[in-house]
């Protein structure tokens, strides 16, 4: 039987066309008031219940201790974990921020005063950051500092004169790695050899131009008609992008009547991203003659389609995003320049 009286859970009822009512389950918890997914029964509603549990739990206990703890930067961070900030932010924010507090931030600044923490300690962990890992991996830790305190100054848990110690820090300049453009015939190289269920993402990639994670979350009921209906997860963007006949006519012929995820693996099963770009990249390299492409060059070929079918700029970063149009017609018009330049060569050799 399934618990409907679970502490801190209650329903909401709202009546929608007809007669017909449908109930909204909330927690509600030391001033944490938020939605839950589904209702009780469901496993997503049970994962989210724990989750909100334990934080709720973990800051009770923070607050029974914070007499010799009360100023340390464990203090902070657990505070801010705990808050309803932290909770309001998409899951996949909440995992990146827990990890870069828990993994970088608290072994070496735990214990230490959260108001006597200065520029210099920041940079010290952001530089060992970067050492060990990677330029991007220490501008998050920066950044998460930066964020900690700005809460904190708007809990009123600073001293007034008191300054965030990730001012002013500035972002250590990373060596760039260009993705490169899939060309036409790389991509029917690919669609050729690779197995059935690649040719969904590629197409999909190739004519939506969407992010891998909006890739995998692509939902059966959001396909309509011919309009493909995307909530960038990056973003929070509403998209309606028109269905290309060929992404059309594949779409059709693979679509099953049990709806879900539309990317599946070869077991029939949903993916991550992380997955997805993992099983592009071996596909790509169990194909003989196809150079390194990426998931993400999907993404740049994309925008460099629109630009060549005569699309405006405005028409296209509102598909693809105005940074990926910049990096991605800077690589396509590299490559058709120098094409260009091959064949004048033959035309005058």
């Amino acid at each position: 039987m399934v618990r409907t009286d679970l502490p801190y859970v209650y329903c909401n009822s709202k009546k929608l066309a007809g007669s017909r009512y449908k109930d909204y389950w909330r927690f509600r918890r030391d001033g944490v008031d938020i939605a839950l997914p589904g209702a009780p029964g469901d496993p997503a509603f049970h994962a989210r219940y724990s989750e909100l549990m334990t934080r709720a739990d973990h800051l009770a206990q923070v607050e029974a201790n914070r007499g010799a703890d009360r100023h340390s930067f464990s203090f902070l961070c657990n505070r801010y974990l705990a808050s309803t900030e932290f909770a309001a932010l998409a899951l996949k924010t909440q995992d990146d921020y827990r990890r870069t507090i828990e993994a970088r931030l608290l072994p070496v600044l735990g214990p230490e005063r959260y108001d006597a923490i200065g520029r210099a300690s920041v940079k010290a962990v952001r530089d060992a950051t970067a050492r060990k890992h990677s330029p991007r991996t220490a501008h998050k830790v920066k950044q998460m500092v930066s964020r900690l305190y700005s809460w904190a100054e708007e809990e009123d848990l600073l001293p007034d004169s008191f300054v965030n110690p990730a001012g002013g820090i500035r972002k250590i300049k990373a060596k760039s790695k260009p993705i490169e453009v899939w060309s036409i015939e790389e991509i029917r190289l690919f669609l050729a050899h690779c197995a059935p269920w690649l040719k969904t993402v590629t197409l999909l990639a190739l004519y939506t131009g969407q992010r891998r994670e909006d890739l995998v979350t692509m939902d059966w009921s959001a396909i309509q008609g011919d309009i493909v209906r995307v909530r960038q997860n990056k973003t929070g963007e509403p998209l309606d992008i028109p269905c290309h006949p060929e992404l059309a006519k594949h779409l059709k012929k693979v679509r099953t009547k049990f709806g879900g995820a539309v990317i599946r693996d070869s077991k029939g099963k949903p993916m991550t991203a992380d997955a997805l770009s993992y099983e592009i990249h071996q596909a790509v390299r169990k194909i003989e003659g196809m150079p390194h492409r990426s998931l993400h060059g999907l993404r740049y070929a994309a925008a460099a389609m629109l630009e060549e079918a005569g699309c405006s700029v405005i028409e296209i970063t509102s598909i693809i995003g105005h940074r990926t149009y910049q990096m991605a017609i800077k690589y396509a018009r590299q490559r058709r320049d120098a094409e260009a330049a091959m064949r004048r060569v033959g035309l005058h050799g």
